[in-house]
C-alpha cells in the first residue's frame, strides 16, 4: 500500500494558480450564454435597485432645449395652453349669457313685460 499524501487545502492550491492567466482563457460570452437570466432577475430586488438611482442627477443631464427641438413638445405645450385658455373663455362666455338672461328677466319684471312675448334674438337671426 502506498502512503497517502496530505490533502492540500483549496486556499493553498489557489495561491499557486495565477487567476488572471486563467481568466484570460475564459470565453465570457460562452459563460453568459450558460446563465439563466430569468432566474437571475428573479433574485434581484428591483425596489432596492431603483432606490440607488439618483433621479436628480439623471434629469440634470437632460438637454431640455434639444428635447423640445427634436420633439413636438413645444407645440403640445402651446396646444394644451391654448386649450385651457379656450375652455376658460367658453366658461366666461357661458356665465355672461347666463347673467344676460338673468338681467333680462329682472328688466322684464320691473317693466312688467311678458317674457314669453320677448323675442329670443334679432328678427333676421330668429326666423
Amino acid at each position: 500500500m502506498s502512503p497517502r499524501l496530505p490533502r492540500p487545502s483549496l486556499d493553498g492550491v489557489l495561491n499557486l494558480v495565477d487567476v488572471d492567466a486563467v481568466l484570460e482563457h475564459i470565453d465570457v460570452n460562452k459563460l453568459l450564454d450558460r446563465i439563466d437570466l430569468d432566474r437571475l432577475l428573479d433574485r434581484i430586488d428591483i425596489d432596492q435597485l431603483v432606490a440607488r438611482v439618483d433621479v436628480n442627477a439623471m434629469v440634470a443631464k437632460v438637454d431640455v432645449e434639444d428635447l423640445v427641438q427634436r420633439t413636438e413638445l413645444g407645440a403640445i405645450i402651446a396646444d394644451s395652453t391654448s386649450g385651457v385658455a379656450q375652455r376658460v373663455l367658453d366658461s366666461i362666455r357661458a356665465r355672461a349669457v347666463s347673467l344676460d338672461q338673468v338681467s333680462n328677466a329682472i328688466a322684464d319684471r320691473i317693466l312688467r313685460r311678458d317674457s314669453a312675448k320677448t323675442p329670443v334674438g334679432p328678427p333676421h337671426f330668429v326666423a
